[in-house]
Formats: structure tokens, C-alpha cells, sequence
């Protein structure tokens, strides 16, 4: 019997749960690059503690109690090497989704995740059942207080946490 890992972050068919989670909390479109920062978060919460925020933000962040990365189980890599590792897979949950019509193909194009009427009917009538409550609460952070509440540009938030890297 062999014995293997599963790393979330690198699974498409969860990528495609934590998409529909998040955008069908947000209920509107959302740019692709935030998108991609806030499932990059939702599958990597302790990463959130090298992130960039402000006062309140931060405050708000330590009331979920996330473990620091130096006290779990796991070990991350640098946050902007598991960023471009995950983007690939990334990029094949949003053409899946795309490509069965759950999201919006125009929307796709312009660099916009919005869900179809299908996309929506799926995913908001199952949400509870694909969150569990702590995830849920970091659900709703990353949206109302950090990656879509922010008024940083989409780029600011790659560069300000490390993310992305210009060469």
C-alpha cells in the first residue's frame, strides 16, 4: 500500500470548490488576480500572517486564530514560490469552470470571474455544505476585509505581499 499526500493547494477539483465558495460569497464578478490571491490564501490561511495589512485589517485577521506557519504541522515554502506553483492549476479550475458553464466565458476573456445562472444556482444552493465554519470565517475576511475590500490595485497586492515577483 502506498501512502501519499494531499496538498489542497495543488488539487484542481479543490481549487474549483474554493473558487465557487469564494465567489459565490461575493456574489458579483472579481477581477482574476484577486481572485487567484484570495484562493492562493484560502488554501494557504497561515501564509496570511506574512501578508501586508493594515492595523484594523490585522486585528481582524488575529481573531480567526490561524496558526503561525513556525507552529504547524507543515512547512511552507516562500509565499511566492507556492504562488506561481499553484497559478497552473489555478488557471485549469477557472477553464473547467469556463469550459462546463458555470462561469461566464466573456468574463474570462476580460479577466473577470462571474458565474453563469447555472454556476450560481450550483454553488450558492450547496455553499454551506462545501465550507466548513472555520474556513467560512476565513471566507468572509478575505472578502470583506482583506483581498476585495482593499483599495489596493490588484498588482499593488501581488507586490505589497511578496507575491509576485517583476524580472
Amino acid at each position: 500500500m502506498n501512502d501519499r499526500l494531499w496538498y489542497p493547494q495543488l488539487d484542481p477539483y479543490d481549487c474549483v470548490r474554493r473558487v465557487g465558495v469564494l465567489l459565490s460569497r461575493y456574489e458579483e464578478s472579481l477581477s482574476l488576480q484577486r481572485l487567484r490571491i484570495a484562493d492562493f490564501y484560502l488554501a494557504n490561511p497561515p501564509l496570511l500572517h506574512f501578508a501586508k495589512m493594515k492595523k484594523n485589517t490585522r486585528h481582524q485577521f488575529n481573531a480567526l486564530h490561524i496558526v503561525r506557519p513556525s507552529k504547524s504541522f507543515l512547512a511552507f515554502p516562500a509565499p511566492a514560490l507556492l504562488y506561481g506553483k499553484m497559478e497552473p492549476i489555478q488557471k485549469e479550475a477557472l477553464s473547467a469552470l469556463g469550459g462546463k458553464g458555470l462561469l461566464s466565458m466573456e468574463g474570462l476573456q476580460q479577466g473577470v470571474a462571474r458565474f453563469t445562472q447555472i454556476g450560481w444556482d450550483t454553488f450558492a444552493s450547496s455553499h454551506t455544505e462545501m465550507v466548513a465554519v472555520e474556513e467560512r470565517n476565513l471566507v468572509d475576511f478575505l472578502i470583506d476585509h482583506y483581498v476585495v475590500a482593499s483599495r489596493i490595485e490588484a498588482i499593488g497586492l501581488h507586490t505589497s505581499n511578496g507575491l509576485w515577483r517583476l524580472f
